[in-house]
């Protein structure tokens, strides 16, 4: 019983777990046979999820450790897959309307141009090809030194779409403001050992109770990230 519950809030603490059960869920409803993309793949955790589909991988394959000191530096090396395109997320060298999906996670944070990247995935898209994206909206800094934004708002990521010729948007947010802090008051119990375990247990507590049941107006002040999907507007290509 104990470890359920153990497991259980090692899941919770962790929003990567929602994170990965909500990719798989739309990965697997594209349909057999269809030619995937996974932008800025990075180590391929997705891959296995793919079995179905003609899947393609790209990267610019040269992380290099973490740079500056951090709590949530990088201590071990990066492995890469095998990857198809080598180079800039936004300098992908395919034909236009090549792919009939593309995925791409926690990937936007840690190039210097997501606009461009963005305007990529359209042109390599066909009309009616899926984006699926995830991004964060606060993070600490991560992958040094590949780590340019903080994170994006929902704004950012509609009006950025549209201008990209997408359609039936659809922008999920990913927890709440009680639960932003549940996840850091871990963290610095975590780092900082007993003293802060005396000092933070309280509030841990009160954190998550309070983000079991959210309310909007806490999901909106602050959040995790967005699971975002997007269509490829069909008429822009007719145009």
């Amino acid at each position: 019983m104990l470890k359920i519950a153990i497991k259980k809030l090692k899941t919770l603490l962790n929003n990567e777990c929602l994170r990965q059960d909500w990719i798989r869920s739309k990965l697997l409803d594209i349909p057999e046979n269809s030619m995937v993309l996974d932008a800025g793949c990075g180590s391929q955790q997705y891959r296995a999820y793919c079995k179905h589909l003609k899947y393609y991988a790209q990267d610019f394959g040269n992380f290099k450790i973490d740079e500056k000191d951090s709590l949530t530096a990088r201590r071990d090396s990066y492995v890469y897959g095998t990857l198809d395109y080598t180079g800039n997320i936004w300098e992908i060298d395919e034909d236009d309307s090549h792919f009939d999906a593309i995925l791409c996670s926690e990937v936007l944070e840690h190039i210097p141009y997501p606009n461009r990247a963005i305007a990529e995935f359209s042109r390599l898209l066909r009309p009616g090809g899926r984006l699926i994206l995830t991004v964060p909206a606060n993070s600490l800094r991560h992958m040094d030194p590949y780590y340019f934004y903080s994170g994006f708002s929902d704004r950012y990521l509609m009006r950025i779409l549209e201008e990209n010729h997408f359609r039936d948007i659809l922008i999920k947010s990913v927890g709440s403001y009680h639960a932003w802090l549940m996840v850091e008051t871990a963290r610095c119990v975590r780092y900082e050992g007993l003293p802060s375990w005396l000092a933070l247990l309280p509030a841990f507590i009160y954190h998550y109770l309070k983000q079991r049941f959210p309310s909007e107006k806490k999901v909106n002040t602050l959040c995790f990230g967005y699971h975002v999907t997007a269509v490829k507007d069909a008429r822009e290509q007719a145009a």
